[in-house]
């Protein structure tokens, strides 16, 4: 290793043409000093190998202590040359955006200069290293017992880096922290937080302890809000995810979700769950939500209720225009029944007592086919659907949607026979339940009115058989009528 290139550098081009090339490496070092401060340290170790070297050179009267300086400017040009490979190396790997560990390139170099050191002990020096080696042993034992913590905070973060539990630019929290992962050093992994904090945390705690990764093709994120009970679900979530998807940065895929959660002192808590693609800006993407939810609450009528407690107290009856008008109006709305449609007003005010007001809300079944009913139901708002079993397999087929004013469940309540169809609600639905109660009172008190509706359901019910049955019995004729009157006396005991 005497014979170096530096020799036969120097005797080519000279002391002056080292200089220079010296020169011009200390220059390029302070160029790149702020832009690439990596490789200025590279040129300054090279350039300062070839000042040293001139130095071995021109040193003529004292041949021990050239011996020495050509050995420096040996060690200062590969040490250079070591970290300007391994610096390449790294800078490839970024542009390939690979993930290359800061801690296996600083333990490399580590390693690569012990071995230039040794290297040149043994060969340009002629030092025997085998004492050295015994000697560095015994203090490398004394030293990991001193830097226990230390050194398991180096092989926690090799571990890290092994398992790829996160890469730097990565949202994580532990613990209470919150933060991009900036890299990971030997003693400790550096988050930057929200509030443009930086966050030491030691490698050591990250292997042992439960850490949370928001980096994922898709980051679920959820609030919750409180709405008045009077506020029917349907309509609420409609109004919610109709919020959600006007905000460009939640995800439609997966789509968000609403859900009446739970029933609270003062409402109904509803959560809200929504998927970004970056965690970072989660901050500013709920505080939009929230501002838009509350204006589109506002728009809707849809209030969020204070704190409130329930204290019963009695009622005063309500005004007597105001309870005239509202039994007039369901009135009204009873007589939209074509079996109810000629009665007086007098002969339907009995049926009031009976008559309650229910909503539905989607998806919910209102009767269910094969049970058997005491009450049957006018629409006000809404659809439903009518479902009946296919004779075969049982499956539920759709017959057809019901609106206002339509009515159902007529034939179980009069005659006794369980429902013959499921009724499903499409949508928020309110109906009017009338239950048999109301037409025991009717029918007792005018039994004439038995035999006119007994008249139009035998009729409707000869509509709705097959063509077979209707080929062999006519069902509208006095026998039938006389059949559901029997029917209709035992069930209502008039």
């Amino acid at each position: 290793m005497n014979a170096s290139w530096l020799y036969v550098l120097s005797s080519e081009f000279g002391s002056a043409a080292e200089v220079l090339f010296a020169v011009a490496l200390v220059l390029l070092a302070i160029a790149l000093r702020r832009r690439r401060p990596e490789f200025s340290a590279c040129c300054l170790l090279i350039s300062l190998s070839l000042l040293v070297d001139l130095f071995a050179r021109s040193s003529t009267g004292s041949p021990k202590l050239a011996l020495y300086a050509r050995a420096l400017a040996l060690v200062l040009f590969l040490f250079g040359l070591i970290r300007l490979t391994l610096e390449l190396v790294v800078l490839a790997a970024r542009r390939g955006r690979a993930h290359f560990s800061s801690i296996f390139k600083d333990l490399l170099l580590v390693l690569l200069y012990a071995v230039v050191v040794l290297a040149i002990l043994r060969g340009t020096l002629a030092v025997d290293i085998t004492p050295l080696l015994a000697t560095s042993a015994v203090a490398t034992v004394v030293i990991g017992l001193g830097l226990q913590e230390t050194l398991g905070n180096i092989f926690s973060g090799l571990t890290l880096q092994l398992q790829r539990s996160f890469l730097p630019g990565d949202w994580v929290r532990f613990g209470n922290h919150l933060g991009r992962v900036q890299g990971i050093g030997w003693r400790s992994t550096r988050l930057l937080s929200r509030a443009e904090e930086r966050i030491e945390i030691p490698n050591s705690l990250l292997a042992k302890d439960v850490l949370t990764n928001y980096t994922a093709i898709a980051i679920g994120d959820e609030l919750s809000v409180q709405l008045d009970y009077n506020d029917p679900p349907g309509r609420v979530k409609e109004v919610m995810m109709r919020v959600m998807q006007n905000i460009p940065e939640v995800l439609s895929h997966p789509s968000p979700e609403v859900y009446a959660w739970s029933f609270e002192d003062s409402g109904i808590r509803y959560r809200i769950r929504y998927w970004l693609a970056d965690y970072g800006p989660a901050d500013q993407v709920r505080d939009k939500i929230i501002s838009r939810l509350w204006y589109a609450l506002r728009r809707h009528s849809l209030d969020i209720p204070y704190p409130v407690r329930m204290v019963h107290m009695h009622q005063p009856t309500p005004h007597e225009q105001v309870r005239a008008a509202r039994d007039q109006q369901t009135i009204e709305q009873l007589r939209q029944v074509d079996f109810l449609g000629a009665l007086e007003d007098e002969e339907l005010r009995l049926l009031l007592p009976s008559v309650r007001i229910h909503q539905f809300g989607h998806g919910e079944t209102l009767m269910r086919e094969g049970e058997h009913g005491e009450s049957f139901y006018i629409m006000r708002t809404g659809t439903v659907e009518v479902l009946a079993k296919a004779p075969d397999d049982g499956a539920a087929i759709h017959i057809r949607d019901l609106t206002p004013p339509a009515f159902f469940g007529e034939m179980s309540l009069m005659t006794g026979e369980p429902r013959t169809a499921t009724i499903r609600a499409r949508s928020d639905v309110e109906v009017l339940e009338i239950n048999r109660h109301g037409f025991t009172m009717l029918f007792k008190q005018h039994p004439e009115v038995a035999e006119q509706v007994g008249e139009i359901i035998a009729m409707r019910m000869s509509e709705t058989r097959g063509a077979v049955a209707a080929a062999h019995t006519t069902v509208g004729d006095g026998s039938s009528r006389h059949r559901l009157l029997t029917k209709m006396r035992a069930i209502f005991d008039f």
